[in-house]
């Protein structure tokens, strides 16, 4: 009986590989646009190509995505919908999971302004976009507040999840 539940249990955490939430490490190199501990690797994605597609999806237009490895990562706009693609799948914003130790929720995404990246610690490999919060993180002392979403990549099963977080990098490393 003790194996059938560790098959199950186990079998379970397989199937939930995507849904994996970063580490608070990783959220915060994700936020910052660099790594911000030695555990932690940030690695920019190019975006020396950009692209765009009118009815790309579902009846949302790719208004920017890019390759990384074979598959489009960007971002979409249906009427009032804001949605970051990964592969063939739409996630919507508003859907986003904040995560733990992040209250703010992410202000509007500009995908020209957010840089793109992957970041990965000993949690997994994240997508990770990081972008100003909102007009205020533009200039002065308001450029530490930052937004973010994350999800993680690689070749898990399962559902993917897209995870939010805000907030000002200062205060979260104390």
């Amino acid at each position: 009986m003790k194996h059938i539940c560790l098959l199950l249990v186990t079998g379970a955490l397989a199937l939930d590989g995507h849904a994996r939430m970063p580490s608070k490490v990783a959220t915060v190199s994700c936020l910052a646009a660099q790594a911000m501990s030695s555990s932690v690797k940030w690695q920019p994605i190019s975006t020396a190509e950009i692209y765009s597609e009118d009815d790309y999806k579902d009846g949302f237009n790719a208004t920017y995505f890019i390759i990384l490895n074979g598959k489009q990562v960007g971002y979409a706009e249906r009427g009032e919908d804001k949605a970051i693609l990964y592969g063939d799948e739409i996630f919507l914003v508003a859907r986003a999971r904040m995560l733990p130790g992040f209250d703010v929720r992410p202000t509007e995404l500009n995908p020209f302004l957010a840089d793109w990246a992957t970041v990965t610690d000993g949690s997994g490999s994240y997508l990770c976009v990081s972008f100003p919060f909102g007009d205020l993180g533009q200039s002065g002392s308001f450029q530490k507040n930052r937004s973010a979403y994350l999800m993680a990549i690689g070749h898990g099963k399962g559902r993917r999840v897209l995870y939010a977080a805000g907030g000002n990098i200062d205060l979260l490393l104390k």
